[in-house]
């Protein structure tokens, strides 16, 4: 599998410089080249590279402000600059490494095998994830009497970084696009997953799916609202207000014992 690769630099000769060294590298599939921030965030945004060799120096929209701005999955970034006083700022942002103009080859190969070595260690652990949810999935269709235990954190990856959060902390879970945005108390944390993955593999007994976009920790749960015969919303402890469809709130009910 090849590691499609951007570079960003608005200086054309250090740009054919990096993209002549990274030619050599057959694991790497080349997106070709940006020359200014604005650019580089339409294309990381549209084609999801995995690395981004990304100068911190550019006019309008510098290498900092184009991370901020970027859209999960996060790449890989490896930070380029003539200035050394960014390196600080830089691995702040969880940057994979960080490279002084004028390139080498050396120096280029040993930050590419930084950011290939954490990109295989982020998907083995994706693949046996998918494989927990086979199982899971195989144990609750009866195919097999596997035991398969719920979550107990989920994982928060961003660049060259990964946080995670102990289910006890959330109080709801709510879907945004191809994400979900997973609430606690003091934060709010994107994560690239589906509301039905989550809904399988969170503990039923504290968790429950109120509405196709929204899931609840049932001990967050504060009061029932009513709005009429047809709309009841949760309300939460942190007085976040989530709708219960209607072939959900018979189950709803037995479950809060009411």
């Amino acid at each position: 599998m090849k590691f499609k690769t951007l570079v960003v630099d608005d200086e054309l000769e250090a740009q054919k410089r990096l993209l002549f060294h990274l030619g050599k590298f057959e694991e790497l599939e080349l997106l070709g080249a940006n020359q200014n921030g604005k650019e580089a965030l339409e294309t990381i945004n549209s084609k999801s590279p995995d690395i981004v060799f990304l100068d911190v120096e550019m006019p309008e929209m510098n290498g900092i402000d184009v991370l901020a701005n970027c859209r999960p999955p996060f790449p890989y970034i490896i930070f380029v600059t003539a200035y050394n006083q960014y390196a600080v700022e830089a691995f702040e942002q969880n940057a994979v490494d960080y490279i002084l103009k004028p390139y080498t080859f050396e120096r280029i190969q040993r930050a590419l095998n930084k950011a290939t070595t954490l990109i295989e260690k982020d998907r083995l652990a994706s693949i046996n994830e998918n494989f927990k949810d086979l199982l899971f999935t195989l144990s609750k269709s009866n195919v097999t009497n596997l035991n398969t235990e719920f979550i107990k954190r989920i994982a928060v990856k961003s660049i060259g970084h990964t946080t995670f959060i102990p289910v006890d902390d959330i109080i709801y879970i709510e879907a945004a696009d191809q994400y979900v945005e997973v609430h606690t108390e003091k934060k709010k944390f994107t994560v690239r997953e589906s509301m039905d993955k989550l809904e399988r593999t969170l503990d039923p007994r504290f968790f429950f799916r109120t509405h196709r976009s929204s899931i609840v920790n049932l001990e967050s749960v504060m009061a029932i609202e009513n709005v009429d015969k047809h709309i009841s919303l949760v309300i939460l402890n942190n007085k976040k207000k989530v709708k219960i469809a209607n072939n959900r709130k018979q189950d709803f009910k037995e479950k809060m014992n009411f």
